[in-house]
């Protein structure tokens, strides 16, 4: 780490010049990053929480995140292995209600380690009735899922072909849950919540304040009425999840600790450059770095974070609209988190870059 990586005006004017370059002539569009390098930390915000209002982001704007929220129940789904309430080669319907076990056929197939690699075979749109917004807000499963589970049946065999699924989140959710016989919420708070002080990072925006709630676009610069379901949060707040991640806290329980280095774990190859763990894609970036990642969105908001281990450097990325200049989010955040820490950038286009992870949906979806 070079003196140069430790100064927070480089790393500020690192992520305006990469967002400018993201946003083109859309200025228009809210903008809230952070940035940590070693023990220094930048931020940056740009652009307008509500277009109507004319009210610009500041660093306590809350953004929906998506499918980012996609590590925290892995994350808390491999804490429940490390406790040996579960394990990554166990079938699920050793958790799942009674009615799934005696019914359903081909889901005892399913583990936990197929649901966190996307590779249960399982479709990406969510089934019907929101049943990641009752997993989130620590209710049983709804009637969908359990109908989901008694009837799946998937193209490919479990386990050995990657498929971006949302399904397999909320069936891992509903897993992690029943096995600690504990609610997410619960799980949420102990595992991930108060160890990194991540108090605006929430699902019900109950009580918060309307100023500070980003509200979402399309493309076309229509506003959302519905702003989707999960979790919020603040790019400090995720910061200092990352930073958990990155074991840069001191505090943390040892517990957590266990989960994220089994979630950072490679479980199965998607291609020669990528890989994927319980939830984070691990990219290879050259020169021996891997990056660990994940993007969310639906169609008012996008959002990526990222962190290199070994260098102590992370980056979030919170925006609540999809800009026409073709730009990729995901490759502008690795590309911002590589010359952050002092390494070579990716040479070529951010637009093009692969990436298996499909977090992110342009148009109106109301989940990603």
């Amino acid at each position: 780490m070079t003196p140069s990586t430790q100064d927070p005006a480089r790393l500020k004017q690192l992520v305006a010049a990469a967002m400018k370059d993201y946003l083109g002539t859309q200025t228009e569009i809210g903008v809230s990053a952070a940035v940590a390098v070693g023990d220094v930390r930048a931020s940056y915000v740009a652009g307008l929480a509500d277009r109507s209002a004319q009210r610009p982001v500041s660093e306590d704007t809350l953004f929906l995140i998506g499918s980012v929220q996609k590590v925290f129940t892995n994350t808390l789904a491999a804490a429940r292995i490390v406790e040996g309430k579960m394990a990554l080669t166990d079938q699920i319907t050793r958790f799942l209600p009674g009615e799934v076990r005696q019914q359903g056929t081909v889901i005892r197939q399913v583990t936990p380690q197929a649901l966190g690699t996307m590779t249960a075979g399982m479709p990406g749109t969510n089934v019907p009735g929101h049943p990641a917004g009752a997993l989130y807000r620590g209710e049983v499963p709804p009637p969908a899922m359990f109908d989901f589970w008694t009837r799946f049946n998937p193209e490919t065999r479990v386990g050995t072909h990657y498929s971006y699924s949302n399904v397999s989140e909320v069936t891992q959710g509903f897993t992690t849950t029943l096995a600690a016989r504990r609610s997410y919420p619960e799980l949420f708070a102990t595992d991930l919540q108060e160890p990194f002080a991540m108090r605006d990072t929430r699902v019900d925006l109950t009580g918060i304040r309307p100023e500070r709630i980003a509200q979402g676009y399309t493309a076309r610069g229509k506003q959302l009425a519905y702003r989707g379901v999960g979790f919020n949060s603040t790019a400090s707040d995720m910061l200092r999840f990352l930073e958990g991640n990155l074991f840069r806290v001191p505090t943390m329980p040892l517990l957590t600790y266990r989960a994220m280095k089994l979630a950072h774990t490679p479980h199965f190859e998607i291609s020669a450059r990528q890989s994927i763990g319980l939830g984070w894609y691990i990219t290879d970036a050259g020169g021996g770095a891997k990056v660990l990642s994940k993007a969310g969105g639906n169609g008012g908001f996008v959002a990526w974070v990222g962190f290199l281990p070994g260098h102590a450097a992370a980056v979030v990325l919170l925006t609540n609209g999809h800009p026409t200049t073709g730009v990729k989010l995901p490759a502008m955040g690795r590309r911002i988190l590589l010359e952050a820490a002092g390494l070579q950038a990716p040479i070529g286009p951010p637009e093009v870059e692969d990436d298996a992870d499909a977090g992110i949906t342009p148009e109106d979806d109301a989940e990603a």
